[in-house]
Order: C-alpha cells, then sequence, then structure tokens
C-alpha cells in the first residue's frame, strides 16, 4: 500500500501527480532546485525539500540525492514524471535496490527500451519496420558526421537516453549538422546526463502512433 510518493519532477507535469495522488488520499512530496524554490509545485504538496543548484545534473538528475530525500521523509514510491529520470533504468534499480516503489517500468524494461538505439534494435529483431537510421551513438561529431551522411538529408538528431523532444534537432542540410549536433548534446548532457546521439531519417507530416 503507497502512502506517501516522492515526486522527483517539477512544474505542470508535478501538480499534475500532485493533485491525482491528493485525489487517492496519498501524501506528497516534492522537490525543488535553486531555480524552482518559487514554482507552484512545491506549494502543492505536503512536503518539499531543497534538491540543489539550478542545474539539471546536481539537483533533478541527482539519483543519489533523490534516494537520500526519499529515505529521510519516509516516501514509499517515487513518481519521476516525464524527462529527467523518468526512462532512466540506473534510477529504477537504485529504488528497487532501496526498496522503494519506481512508479513506472522495471529497471529491466528500461534497460531495453530507455536507450533508444537499443530499442531500435530490439524492434528489429522482432520484425518490427523502423525508419532508417544509425545503428550505433556517439558524443564524437566526426563520427556523428559520417553516420549523417550515411542516412542523407533531412535527418533527425535524438538523444539516446531522450524523452519529451530533449536532445531533438531536425537538419535539412549537410551546413546546420554540426551547429545541431552540439545543440543537441549539450541539451541531451543537461536533461539526461548523458550526451550521446544518434541520427534517423527524417519524416515531414507523419501520423503519429503512440502505444502505451
Amino acid at each position: 500500500m503507497i502512502k506517501k510518493v516522492l515526486i522527483a519532477n517539477r512544474g505542470e507535469i508535478a501538480i499534475r501527480i500532485a493533485k491525482t495522488l491528493r485525489e487517492m488520499g496519498v501524501k506528497t512530496v516534492s522537490v525543488y532546485s535553486d531555480a524552482d524554490k518559487e514554482s507552484l509545485h512545491i506549494r502543492k504538496t505536503d512536503e518539499t525539500y531543497y534538491l540543489g543548484p539550478s542545474k539539471p545534473s546536481e539537483s533533478y538528475l541527482n539519483i543519489e540525492k533523490i534516494i537520500e530525500i526519499a529515505k529521510k521523509c519516509k516516501a514509499d514510491a517515487i513518481h519521476p514524471g516525464y524527462g529527467f529520470l523518468a526512462e532512466n533504468p540506473k534510477f529504477a534499480k537504485e529504488c528497487e535496490k532501496n526498496g522503494i516503489i519506481f512508479i513506472g517500468p522495471s529497471s529491466e524494461s528500461l534497460e531495453k527500451s530507455g536507450d533508444k538505439i537499443f530499442a531500435r534494435k530490439a524492434a528489429r529483431e522482432c520484425g518490427v519496420n523502423i525508419i532508417p537510421g544509425s545503428e550505433v551513438g556517439t558524443e564524437n561529431y566526426e563520427e556523428f558526421e559520417k553516420m549523417a551522411d550515411e542516412i542523407g538529408y533531412p535527418l533527425i538528431i535524438k538523444a539516446a537516453l531522450g524523452g519529451g523532444g530533449k536532445g531533438m534537432r531536425i537538419v535539412e542540410k549537410k551546413e546546420d549538422l554540426k551547429s545541431a549536433f552540439e545543440l543537441a548534446r549539450k541539451e541531451a548532457l543537461e536533461a539526461f546526463a548523458d550526451g550521446t546521439l544518434y541520427v534517423e531519417k527524417y519524416l515531414k507530416n507523419p501520423r503519429h502512433i503512440e502505444i502505451q
């Protein structure tokens, strides 16, 4: 029985999670960094704790600190929201190791699907048609440029551990590749603490079907 949940996120998603948990009679705990110490989400929970500096890598991506707070406030479970650590298998594993329920897929499932390059490989092995793209990821521009040349333009840069549109850039022509690569890598590092990128052929105006 879950009685208290720590919400390891901020903003609108944290507010929505807190509202739903409150309606279910579950106590809520929020966290905040220097950047959002005045944010609305911390006023929508029963308890709130300081997480760290404004930089996400030192706050919302700090697995050790989040687990420490969860244990301190005696939370039964952690809800990661989306982005940040929501698809991080290491975080899910740390929750499991510390006897805290991770509200989301198991660490094993995340290891298979959280890494988009691995997920592409798994889908292909299951006979699923996938968009043409690179078989590996890299943080090195020279290696990435070679992969991009093989796929052709227009293309889309994606973060291997991405989610919520972070670390993603559309590139129409080669002249724009380097700047897009650098921006995507920086964004991926800040959002997921991992700058590994891969490339896919860009499809304009596709039909989007999401299965959960």
